[in-house]
C-alpha cells in the first residue's frame, strides 16, 4: 500500500520547511545542500561517539563520508558561481545537534534514528525540486539523489530497528519458595484450532506498517503529527496510537495518546495517507507520554511546574 507521502530512500540533510523551487531559480539551493551537508557530517561524528549499537555507530560513518564527498563537489559549485560557501549548519540544524548531544546509549539510537528519517524524508523532496533543471547545480542535484535515497533506506531500517527493541516482555512473577511449574500437557490441535490459524486475509485488510511511522494530515491537507507507536489491549485488539507533535525532526517532540478509531486512512488520486478530524494545536495541548523501558509502557508525562 502506498501513502501519499511514501518513504521513498535515503538523506542528505537535516531541513526544515521546504520551498518547491528549481536549482536554476533558488540561488540558495547550494548554500543550504552545504549547510546540510556540515550537519550530516556533525551528527554523523556524534552518532560514532553516542550511539550505543554498532548499526547506529556506522550509520553515523557512512553519513560523515558520503556528505564529506557530497559537499567537496557543492562547495566547489558555489565558488564557481560566486556564492561564498558557509562554514558551518544553520540554527535549527545546530538546535538538532545540540538535542542529540545529550543523548547517549540506546535514548540516542531511538531519537537519532527517527530523527534521520524525518530530515531525510524531507531532503529528498529538496534536492528533487533542485533536479528539474539542467545546468551543473541540477546534475550535482541528480547525482546526489542515490546517495540520499540509500541512506533514508537505512534510517528507516534503523527507526524500524529500535522501535522492536523498546518493546520489552515483563519478567515472569516468582518468589524464592515458588516451585519449578510443571509443564502443561501436549494437546493436539483441534480441527477447530487448525482453522483459525489458517484463515484467510480479508481483502479490505489494511497493514499496520500503513500506520506506523507515517505522518497524520488534518482535514485539509496540514501535516499534524506522526505516527510513534501502535499498542494493542490485553485482548490483542488495535486499541490507541501514539503520535509525536511539534519539535524538530523528531527532537523535543510530545507524544500524545489518540483513540486508534480517530485515524483514519483516505485516498486521492491513487494515493493513500492517515487523516484525523484535528488540529495540531489540539494535540500540543492533550496530555503528553513517555516511554519508561524498565517497564514496557508508555506512562504519563511529569507536568512542569
Amino acid at each position: 500500500m502506498q501513502l501519499r507521502y511514501p518513504i521513498i530512500g535515503a538523506v542528505l540533510m537535516l531541513t526544515g520547511a521546504i520551498t518547491s523551487v528549481s536549482a536554476q531559480s533558488d540561488p540558495t539551493f547550494l548554500t543550504d545542500a552545504i549547510q546540510i551537508n556540515l550537519a550530516e557530517i556533525s551528527v554523523g561524528d556524534l552518532a560514532q561517539k553516542n550511539g550505543g549499537s554498532d548499526d547506529i555507530k556506522s550509520f553515523g560513518k557512512m553519513l560523515v563520508e558520503d556528505h564529506t564527498t557530497a559537499n567537496m563537489k557543492a562547495t566547489s559549485l558555489a565558488q564557481a558561481n560566486g556564492i561564498t560557501p558557509p562554514t558551518e549548519p544553520n540554527a535549527e540544524e545546530k538546535k538538532m545537534h545540540d538535542e542529540l548531544a545529550k543523548l547517549s546509549g540506546t535514548e540516542f539510537d531511538r531519537e537519532f534514528a527517527k530523527a534521520m528519517v524525518t530530515g531525510h524524508e524531507k531532503a529528498i523532496a529538496k534536492f528533487e525540486a533542485a533536479a528539474k533543471g539542467d545546468d551543473d547545480v541540477a546534475k550535482f542535484a541528480q547525482e546526489t539523489l542515490p546517495t540520499l535515497q540509500k541512506h533514508l533506506k537505512t534510517a528507516q531500517s534503523l527507526a524500524s530497528s529500535q522501535s522492536t527493541q523498546n518493546e520489552a516482555t515483563p519478567p515472569a512473577q516468582t518468589t524464592p519458595e515458588a516451585a519449578p511449574a510443571a509443564a502443561p500437557p501436549t494437546v493436539a490441535p483441534s480441527a477447530r484450532d487448525t482453522a483459525e490459524f489458517g484463515t484467510t486475509v480479508p481483502a479490505d485488510a489494511i497493514s499496520i506498517s500503513t500506520y506506523y511511522n507515517e505522518d497524520v494530515y488534518d482535514t485539509q491537507d496540514n501535516k499534524i503529527g506522526d505516527v510513534n507507536d501502535v499498542l494493542l489491549d490485553k485482548d490483542g485488539r488495535v486499541s490507541t496510537v501514539i503520535i509525536g507533535v511539534g519539535g524538530f525532526l523528531g527532537v523535543g517532540e510530545k507524544d500524545v495518546a489518540v483513540p486508534f478509531n480517530a485515524l483514519k486512512v483516505a485516498e486521492k488520486a491513487g494515493d493513500r495517507y492517515l487523516v484525523m478530524e484535528a488540529t495540531k494545536e489540539a494535540l500540543e495541548k492533550a496530555a503528553g507520554y513517555v516511554y519508561d523501558q524498565g517497564k514496557g509502557q508508555w506512562l504519563p508525562a511529569k507536568q512542569p511546574n
